[in-house]
C-alpha cells in the first residue's frame, strides 16, 4: 500500500477534520471498508458541482439517443447502445494481448449464470450486468475501490437499466450474478489475458468458455445472447 498522503492542499482544516471523523477505517483488508460514507461524500460533491454547474451533462449514443449518464432516462436505454458499447470496450484497461471486449465478458456471465440453474431474469441481467460501462466506460476493478463517485453513478445506471428491461431480481440471483459468476468468469479471464501475472485459475467455472466461438463478432455475440434469452430491442 502507498504511503502517500491525502492531497488536500486548499481544503479548510474543519473540514479535513470533519471527513477523518466521518469517514471509516479500517485495519483489516482494503476491500472490506466500509464505502457507504465515502460514496455519500462523493454523491454529495457531486450533485454539488453539478447543481452550481448547469447540471449534468449529456453523451451521444450509438443508436442517436442523447443520455445523462449520471442522471439517466431509462426510456434512453438501448440494447443496440449497450451491444455497441461494450463490444467497442476492452477488458482490463486494454493490456491483455489481444482485445477481450466487455460484451464477450457479459455473454460468458450470462451462460455461467445459466450453467449455474439461474433464472432467466439472472441470465439476463448476467448479460447486462456491466451495461452502464456502455456510458461510463470501464475502469480496472482495483482502481474502482479508491474511485468514490463513479460507483454512485454506475448504481444510478444500473438501475435505469434494470428498469428499463424490467427486470426485478431477487437478492440471491443478483449474488449470483456479482458474486458467483460474475468473479469466476472474471478470475478466469484474469489469468488467461495475463498468464505470467501469477494470477489464480477458477477451479468453480460451470460453463466452458471455449464453447462460444472466438472468431464471431462480439456484438452479434452479445445480440445473439439478448435473442436466445427473449431479449428484443427493449427487452
Amino acid at each position: 500500500m502507498s504511503d502517500r498522503k491525502p492531497d488536500s492542499a486548499g481544503l479548510p482544516e474543519t473540514l479535513k477534520e470533519g471527513l477523518d471523523q466521518f469517514l471509516p477505517t479500517t485495519e483489516g483488508p482494503e476491500d472490506k471498508i466500509d464505502r457507504v460514507p465515502y460514496e455519500a461524500v462523493a454523491g454529495y460533491v457531486q450533485e454539488l458541482l453539478a447543481e452550481r454547474g448547469k447540471g449534468h451533462r449529456e453523451i451521444d449514443t450509438w443508436t442517436g439517443q442523447k443520455i445523462v449518464p449520471a442522471d439517466p432516462d431509462p426510456e434512453k436505454i438501448k440494447l443496440d447502445d449497450i451491444a455497441h458499447g461494450l463490444s467497442n470496450l476492452g477488458r482490463f484497461a486494454g493490456q491483455g494481448p489481444s482485445m477481450y471486449s466487455v460484451a464477450r465478458h457479459s455473454v460468458h456471465v450470462s451462460l455461467e449464470v445459466e450453467a449455474r440453474g439461474g433464472s432467466l431474469a439472472a441470465q439476463r441481467w448476467g448479460l447486462l450486468h456491466d451495461g452502464a460501462e456502455a456510458y461510463l466506460s470501464d475502469v480496472p476493478g482495483p482502481v474502482k475501490k479508491s474511485l468514490p463517485g463513479y460507483k454512485n453513478v454506475e448504481k444510478r445506471l444500473d438501475e435505469a437499466i434494470l428498469t428499463a428491461f424490467g427486470l426485478n431480481l431477487m437478492e440471491d440471483e443478483e449474488k449470483l450474478v456479482h458474486d458467483i459468476a460474475d468473479k469466476q468468469v472474471g478470475k478466469h479471464e484474469l489469468a488467461e489475458q495475463f498468464p505470467e501475472g501469477g494470477h489464480e485459475v477458477s477451479g468453480d467455472l460451470r460453463h466452458d468458455l471455449d464453447t462460444v466461438d472466438s472468431s464471431e463478432d462480439d456484438k452479434e455475440l452479445f445480440l445473439s445472447r439478448a435473442r436466445d434469452l427473449g431479449q428484443g430491442a427493449s427487452m
